[in-house]
């Protein structure tokens, strides 16, 4: 039996708007706080994509969402874990071209980590 998809949403959708995910959430959020929800968003990752049926569905869901936020990460995760490529792909190109400055380099170094153009450490 899968697992209440809506819990794990809801909890990562919680988790994720306690960091900072806009310039302007710097001096808001503490970075305790942010690095505390980073930390607990990561496991819930981790967690969530044990069971691949349950990770298909909320990642399906998470894509479909209409924040800006919730999409990066999203389909930040999607590579990572392998799910929904083509979707993911799609949605950070067009972040890059409709997207404001911040969010629009963040979807590209994100495509080009996944195209092998950049590591993740690298800084751009």
């Amino acid at each position: 039996m899968m697992k209440d998809y809506k819990y794990y949403i809801d909890k990562y959708l919680d988790l994720l708007f306690q960091t900072c995910t806009k310039p302007e959430d710097y001096g808001k959020i503490s970075i305790r706080k942010h690095n505390k929800a980073i930390v607990r968003l990561n496991a819930l990752q981790e967690e969530i994509c044990k069971d691949n049926d349950l990770a298909e569905k909320i990642f399906f869901e998470l894509l479909r969402n209409h924040d800006i936020t919730v999409l990066l990460n999203a389909t930040a995760c999607c590579i990572h874990f392998n799910l929904h490529i083509e979707e993911a792909v799609k949605t950070l190109e067009f972040i890059i071209i409709s997207g404001d400055r911040w969010n629009a380099e963040w979807a590209e170094r994100t495509l080009k980590i996944w195209r092998g153009e950049i590591g993740p450490d690298d800084p751009g």
